[in-house]
């Protein structure tokens, strides 16, 4: 066990400042800033769609209370 501290840890850090420290690094903070952006644009689609269905259950929501008006005042009249 305290072989594994000794050597493990060090190595540990070591191989991660290595993996860290590559040039690698930009593709990766490159493809992750496409990736936000893709993200970005979706979620403003999906905003977009709600923005609509929103739009529709009011339309559907108005017509309702119409209907249901022009019942009432059909029940009044018989």
């Amino acid at each position: 066990m305290h072989d594994l501290v000794v050597v493990g840890v060090p190595l540990t850090v070591i191989l991660a400042g290595i993996l860290f420290g590559r040039m690698d690094i930009r593709e990766v903070r490159g493809e992750i800033s496409n990736l936000r952006g893709d993200m970005n644009r979706q979620h403003a689609e999906v905003m977009v769609r709600f923005g609509q269905i929103d739009g529709d259950l009011r339309q559907f929501y108005h017509l309702t209370g119409k209907l249901e008006a022009r019942i009432d005042a059909l029940e009044k009249r018989d």
